[in-house]
């Protein structure tokens, strides 16, 4: 069972009163977040969920407060999450001119490999829908080369999503020691 969609943070007791049901019933939960947790919220949810995905939206602060957030917020929730225990995914969209340039992609995947190198990294395609049409669709060789950048920065487990059959080996789930 996942909170999910806008910002679940902001029905944190409704969810954990489903929560509660959903575990009475052996259903693992989780939560998906823009990362804006306070450490209150991550404890009083803690006892109720396994896993934790955040969107890390760039590691510019600038261009993050132009979306009504702080960087600092989401890679202190990033730490939290992690040293709570929790199973930790961190979702990056890469957006064309907003948060794609190598420099970024690397800090953002250093910020994670710091934190720890096996925090699943998932890069994924932004796409022109309903009234965003600009800037223009993120191409598979802009998700293979944040993918790339992931792994060189010591990630383990990076992943490009949304463009199945184009990013090659990056769409998979592989196990370290297997192959």
């Amino acid at each position: 069972m996942v909170s999910s969609y806008n910002e679940p943070l902001i029905t944190a007791e409704w969810a954990v009163a489903v929560f509660r049901q959903a575990k009475e019933a052996g259903l693992p939960c989780a939560f998906v977040s823009n990362g804006n947790a306070t450490a209150e919220a991550l404890d009083f949810l803690r006892p109720w969920i396994v896993a934790y995905k955040i969107d890390l939206k760039g590691f510019d602060d600038k261009r993050y407060r132009t979306l009504g957030g702080t960087l600092e917020h989401v890679t202190t929730a990033v730490r939290m999450v992690h040293e709570r225990g929790l199973w930790l995914e961190v979702l990056t969209l890469v957006v064309p001119g907003f948060n794609d340039s190598e420099a970024e992609l690397r800090e953002i995947a250093k910020f994670l490999a710091s934190v720890s190198c096996d925090i699943p990294w998932h890069v994924t395609a932004f796409h022109k829908d309903y009234k965003m049409t600009e800037p223009p669709n993120t191409t598979a060789a802009q998700l293979i080369r944040a993918a790339e950048i992931g792994a060189e920065a010591g990630l383990r487990f990076v992943y490009a999503g949304n463009a199945p059959g184009h990013v090659g080996p990056w769409e998979n789930t592989n196990c370290r020691s297997a192959g």
